[in-house]
Parts: structure tokens; C-alpha cells; sequence
């Protein structure tokens, strides 16, 4: 899995941002997004199995109106579409702003569409990746180098519109029935 020396240096940069966030939303009456604790995701086996085998640390899935509305939380954007003429809130809202109607994934049960098999795993952090070259670069990091042969590919095309993904990025494996 990801190694214990960037682990901690991660937990330590997310535990500090997630303060100045959650001091900017106190002081400017922003509610911060609900937790998710477990979020139900089907999965092939074989992608299951590399997560098993360390071979897996990122999980992706495409910014899509399905996802949105399983991963962004209600409340906050239910005020936000209260604040839109605030322009101090409507300035640090996004996925880059204090203010995120993304909601923090705890943990994910994967498994296939018959429930045959299941894959349980904690979440270290879940966020955004652009297909750009610092997006791909960033999730180095976790050994994840999926986002290369994208970049790639739309690079080579002049593609100056790029996809955005939710990542989860996986700290440990919880429960299984799967075997390697």
C-alpha cells in the first residue's frame, strides 16, 4: 500500500487543511459537508484483487451527475444556492476552495453486481484528479500512474478540455472474502 513515511506526512497535510476549512466555514456561518461512512461501490474482481495485493492504491470514478449526487452533500448546496449573490462564500467554493460540497469518504464496499464477493477498505483521503499533467503527476505519489496514458493520449489530440475523476485514495484493506 502506500508507504507509512507519506502516509503520515499525507494525514498531516489533510488534518491541517481540513482545519483552515472547517475554521472558514465557522466564521462565515458555511456548514461542512456530511461524512459518508461507508460508500457501496461495484468493482471488477480483477481491479479487487490488485487493491488486495498492494498492487492498487487509487480508485477512480468519472465526475458524472450519478456520482455527484452520491458524493456531494445536499444541505451544502442547498445553501449555497442560498449565498450565490455572497460573494466572499461564492469566491472559496469548489473543489479548491474552503468550501467543497464534496463529502469525506470514510470507508468503500466494493463488490461485483451479484455480491459474490466483497472488498472493504479504509479511504485516506478522497478528492479530485484533472487529466493534466500535474493531476497524473500528483497521484504519483500513491504509485498510481493511471492517469499517464490518458494524459497522453489527449495531449497528442491538442485536447484543452480534460476530464475530472473523484479519487479515493486507499490506505488499507478491512475485510474481504476474496483469496489471491
Amino acid at each position: 500500500m502506500i508507504d507509512p513515511k507519506e502516509k503520515e506526512t499525507l494525514i498531516n497535510s489533510i488534518t491541517e487543511i481540513n482545519a483552515e476549512r472547517k475554521a472558514w466555514c465557522d466564521a462565515h456561518g458555511v456548514p461542512m459537508p456530511e461524512p459518508i461512512e461507508t460508500l457501496d461501490l461495484i468493482m471488477k474482481k480483477e481491479f479487487a484483487l490488485q487493491i488486495l495485493k498492494g498492487e492498487k492504491n487509487v480508485e477512480f470514478r468519472s465526475v458524472t451527475q450519478h456520482y455527484q449526487s452520491r458524493l456531494f452533500d445536499k444541505k451544502l448546496g442547498a445553501f449555497l444556492d442560498k449565498h450565490t449573490d455572497n460573494e466572499e462564500i461564492m469566491d472559496q467554493c469548489g473543489m479548491w476552495g474552503y468550501c467543497d460540497e464534496l463529502r469525506p469518504v470514510k470507508t468503500i464496499h466494493f463488490h461485483n453486481y451479484n455480491n459474490d464477493w466483497y472488498l472493504d477498505v479504509e479511504v485516506l483521503y478522497n478528492g479530485y484528479a484533472i487529466a493534466n499533467k500535474e493531476g497524473a503527476e500528483s497521484l504519483h505519489l500513491y504509485d498510481c500512474y493511471d492517469l499517464d496514458v490518458l494524459v497522453e493520449e489527449l495531449d497528442k489530440k491538442n485536447e484543452e478540455e480534460r476530464p475530472v475523476f473523484f479519487i479515493f485514495i486507499i490506505s488499507k484493506v478491512i475485510a474481504t472474502n476474496l483469496e489471491v
